[in-house]
């Protein structure tokens, strides 16, 4: 039988934060909180297509 690899220990609140501020600036996210709302509002507000095809 296979046995599993030992457990991860899990990281703090604080731990997890730092880990995400540095993938957020490796990756060269914007730290503009109008960055974030433009680009949530694309996601959640998509335009409709300028052409939908089939539809009369």
């Amino acid at each position: 039988m296979t046995q599993k690899p030992p457990a991860k220990a899990k990281l703090t609140d604080e731990e997890r934060h730092k880990r995400f501020v540095e993938l957020a600036r490796e990756v060269e996210a914007s730290e503009d909180e109008k960055d974030l709302d433009k680009a949530l509002e694309m996601v959640t507000n998509p335009s409709p297509p300028s052409d939908p095809k089939g539809v009369r």
